[in-house]
Formats: structure tokens, sequence, C-alpha cells
């Protein structure tokens, strides 16, 4: 297997601002906030989105789940790009009765299974949608794209990242301050340009014609299930704060930032691009938008808003939108498939996964085999996402989204054992906090599940294949866990 990589030491210069940027990279306010809301607005309970409150309760637990992340990134500054799997390796070496030795070597396995189910789904999810928008954009513009050529635009744009993250770029902090510099804007753009349009109500629409008649009527819940479902769907908004420890190797403190900077990413981009975000989307929403057949409802409204508020310029403010939204979705799915390689490369060069996956190639000292082997998957799943319609987009959303709470109960679960019996042990931070993201984590996939299985229509079809996705990868894991554990035995 090939090793080298490059000789040039890393300098150390990434602060807690550096830290927080590079983190918030893999999310894309804008971009979600355009292309997610479709799916949100047809998983609808007694007629009503609860969107913001399952926003909420997302944000609540990605924030708990954080608390616990910042503990295991202080104990193990090192942990780089293997993250949550590194965790849960360095909690097994420290096992030396058997018994507590298998218990580590399952939860091992447990943490790479449902990484991977994040990881390596999470990117196509990102092409769907960058298919979805191309699709959008090609529609209004009097293109009629053919199903072979939406799935030929999602290839093409999987190749494309793939041959970037072959090349081993993954992008500089400048990069990142200036995506998120216009992603929040933008989103100050959009919710200034949104309250305007609810107050000075251009199109005369009564109150029953708003979507949300009241303010209250978008941020209190109406239904159970429908927060549940909708905090399920919402967590792909927050997913990737684990990822920063790829960022201790150029941190001046890893130990210090790389926690605190973990917590800043969420509070900024879900406290107040989110959270705001879709208050804004939900105060302009009106009936001229059916948010459950269009496929970017908040272009329709960027529509409206430069027809009626800005003297006919809607078509201007709409593709500048899609514009912005685009190059996020670029920075973000290359985040996504460059944190996807480095988990397979690490379970590679532990065994826990074929050694192909770990080979370098010879010039880019990038794991080539890993690279070509998910953007395939990348344009299997992107393809599908946009040919199969809103059952199967809502799927594999779904499908990523239990990946990654599963992953993150289990990052709350690595941090109770971890710390139990350690001098550093604090009952605050070692097992109230962490019991109660374990909790929230696995109730709301459990409750998910049975809500998604018995509410028919789209929402069933999608918890369907979402579930059949997550089946067939443990399948998959499990039989090459005990193939992989016979080979060892017989060496």
């Amino acid at each position: 297997m090939t090793t080298e990589s490059n000789p040039k030491p890393v300098r150390k210069t990434l602060g807690l601002t550096g830290i927080t940027i590079n983190a918030m990279a893999l999310t894309a306010p804008g971009a979600f906030l355009w292309l997610l809301y479709q799916v949100q607005a047809a998983a609808s309970f007694d007629g009503v989105a609860d969107i913001w409150p399952g926003v909420l309760l997302a944000l609540l637990s990605a924030l708990i789940t954080a608390l616990s992340f910042g503990e295991l990134a202080r104990r193990y500054p090192e942990a780089g790009f293997r993250s949550a799997y590194h965790f849960a390796d360095r909690f097994f070496a420290r096992q030396k009765n058997p018994r507590n030795k298998f218990l580590a070597r399952l939860g091992k396995f447990a943490t790479g299974w449902a990484a991977h189910l994040y990881y390596w789904i999470y990117p196509g999810v990102l092409a769907a949608f960058m298919g979805i928008l191309a699709d959008y954009l090609l529609r209004y513009f009097g293109y009629q794209p053919t199903a072979f050529g939406e799935a030929l635009l999602v290839a093409a744009f999987s190749a494309f990242v793939g041959f970037l993250a072959l090349r081993g770029i993954t992008g500089t902090t400048t990069t990142s301050v200036v995506l998120n510099t216009v992603q929040l804007i933008t989103l100050i753009i959009f919710a200034v340009l949104a309250i305007a349009f609810r107050l000075i109500n251009p199109a005369s629409f009564s109150t029953s014609e708003w979507v949300y008649p009241t303010v209250t009527s978008i941020l209190l819940p109406h239904s159970f299930n429908g927060v549940i479902f909708q905090a399920v769907l919402a967590m792909i908004l927050m997913v990737g704060f684990e990822s920063s420890t790829a960022l201790g190797a150029s941190a001046s403190n890893a130990q210090r930032d790389v926690p605190r900077g973990a917590i800043l990413a969420l509070v900024i981009q879900g406290l107040f691009a989110y959270l705001v975000g879709y208050f804004v989307a939900g105060l302009a929403l009106n009936v001229q938008i059916n948010a459950t057949v269009s496929r970017a409802p908040l272009g329709d409204l960027a529509l409206q808003f430069g027809e009626l508020l800005l003297g006919g310029y809607g078509t201007t403010l709409m593709v500048f939108f899609g514009f912005t939204v685009a190059i996020a979705l670029l920075g973000g799915t290359l985040t996504a498939m460059n944190n996807g390689v480095r988990i397979s490369f690490a379970m590679a060069l532990d065994e826990e996964m074929p050694d192909v996956l770990g080979f370098l190639h010879p010039k880019y000292a990038t794991p080539y085999n890993t690279v070509i082997l998910l953007s395939t998957v990348c344009a299997i799943i992107g393809s599908a996402g946009i040919i199969g319609g809103l059952p199967v987009l809502m799927g594999i959303i779904l499908a990523s989204n239990f990946g990654a709470f599963l992953l993150y109960a289990l990052l709350c679960l690595l941090t109770i054992v971890t710390f139990v019996g350690d001098p550093s042990f604090n009952i605050i931070r070692h097992v109230f906090l962490p019991v109660i993201g374990l909790f929230i984590n696995i109730a709301i996939v459990i409750a998910a599940a049975k809500i998604g299985l018995t509410a028919g229509g789209v929402i069933t079809q999608a918890s369907l294949i979402a579930l059949g996705i997550a089946i067939a990868w443990l399948v998959v894991s499990i039989a090459y866990y005990f193939v992989n554990r016979r080979r060892t035995a017989s060496n």
C-alpha cells in the first residue's frame, strides 16, 4: 500500500474563527433552504407542515450532541479526519477484558456502519439537489430535460466533484469565508424581502391566502408526528460539526478551539441562518405557490419578490439566488465527499474495510479507489433522487439522516464510557448531558420510523426506501465483518 504524503509540515494557523468558518463548509444555508423545502412541505400532517418547530428540535438535538463531541475532541485532539471512528477505536484499544473488548469491537463496528450510512449517502443527496436546481432553472427558461438528461447532469456533477477530490482539493479558509459570507448575505436579502412582502402585501392576499396565516402558526407545533418527522428531515441542515476534528492538525490550539468551533458553527448556521430563514419563508409563502409540487418553492418566492416588490426584476433576482445556491452546493458536496473518503480510508487502514480503499494515488496522495467508488455511488444516488421524484428524494435524505442520528447517539454513548472512571470525570458533562443526547437521538429515530411507516402516502414510501437502504447496508456490513474476521483468524 502506498503511504506517501506531503512532506511539508502543516502550519498551525487556525484559530477559533478559522475553525468555525471551516466547520460551516459542509452545510450551505441558502442552498438547503431552497432545495429541501419541497420535501419538508410534503411531510405535512393534518394539512400543516411543522417545519420551523422540526428545525428547532433538530438544532437542539445537534447542540446537545455537539457538547458530547466537544468532550471527546478535547480528549483526543489527534482524531483528525477519523473523528467519531477514532473515538471508538481509542475506547476499543483501552480494553483488556475479553468481554469488554468484544463489546467495544461491536461499538467500533456500529460507529463505522452509521458513519458510512451518513457520509456515503449525503454527497448523493447534494448531487440530487444540484440536479434539481439545474432542472428548475432549465425548465424556467423553456428547456425540458429528459430523465436521461437529468441523470447525465447529476453524473457529470458527481464526476467533477470526484475529480476535485482526487486531486486533493479541499478548499481553503479564505474560500470558506467567501462562501459563507455570500450565503449569509443572500439570506439577509431574502429575509428582508420576505418580511417586506408580507407587510406590504403587494398582491393583496387575504389572511387565508397565506400558507401560515399568523406568526404563531409558523412557530408553534400543530402535531407531535409532524414535529418529529420534520426534525428527522431537518437533521441534514445540522450535520457536519463532527468533521471539525479534521482541522486539528492546522489548529493553533485544537483542544480548546475545535469543540468551541463545532458549537459556534451550529449556533450561527442553525440559530441565525436556518431558524430565521425558515421563519421568513413561512411568512411569505402563499396560495400562488404550491410548495409540494414546485422543486424550488423559494425560487418561486424570489420571482414574486422581484416582480411585485422590485419592479419586474423577478428573473434577475431568482437567477442571482440560484447562482449562489449552485456555488454553495459545489463547496458542500466537495466537503462531504472528502469526509466520506477519509472515513473509508481510515477504516481500510484498520482492515475494517477492503484494503483497496486505502491505496493512495502516487502523485496526489489521495485514496483514489475510494474517490472513484464514492463518486460512482454519489452519481447513482443523486440520479435516483432526481428521477425517482419526491418519494425517492425524501427516502435518501431520511437514510442519510438516520445514519447521522445513530452516529450522534453513539458519540453520546462513547462520551459516557470514555470518561467514567477517568480523573477528569464530571457527572454533568460526561453522564447527564450525554444521556439526554443519547435518548433524544434514539427516540427521534424510533418515533420517526414508526410515524413514517404508518402515515401513508409519500411519507411511508420514503420511509420504506430509507429503512431498506439502512438494512441493506447493515447486511453487507455484517457479512463483510464475519468474512474479514474469518480471514484474519485463518492468517
